[in-house]
């Protein structure tokens, strides 16, 4: 890439016949398939496992993800500003409404999940007024 930056794009969708048993363990690992080849997928595994069945952890990736878009989205052509400040906008309040939900999954109160949503400052207390008044 032009920044320095490696980019590697690994389709995990096509067959991997003929590639190394390593690249064929990670295509499994990258469609949620079981592997047993060594210490290091393993450990990948377990992770993958950790992170998933942690309510917070998966707040956080969402939070990440949703704030990629917004840098992706706000660094489109400038004719296409004012549809992408509505996209962005419309992602924050999906994210927001996709962890409020899983907070209240989880046992949260609806104002202990209102509270966090509130400190990850992903919508204005306008927006987020809005939402909970879904769940009231």
């Amino acid at each position: 890439m032009q920044d320095g930056v490696t980019k590697i794009i690994i389709n995990s969708q096509v067959s991997a016949e003929g590639q190394s048993e390593d690249l064929k363990a990670l295509a499994k690992l990258m469609n949620n398939e079981p592997v047993n080849l060594n210490k290091h997928f393993d450990y990948a595994q377990r992770r993958i496992k950790e992170i998933n069945e942690d309510p917070e952890t998966r707040e956080k990736i969402i939070l990440y993800e949703t704030r990629m878009l917004e840098r992706e989205q706000a660094a489109g052509k400038a004719g296409y500003e004012q549809g992408m400040r509505h996209g962005v906008e419309q992602g924050k309040v999906d994210s927001a409404k996709i962890i409020l939900e899983n907070q209240l999954n989880n046992g949260r109160t609806l104002e202990q999940a209102t509270e966090f949503v509130k400190k990850l400052k992903l919508i204005s207390d306008k927006d987020l007024e809005k939402l909970i008044k879904i769940y009231k």
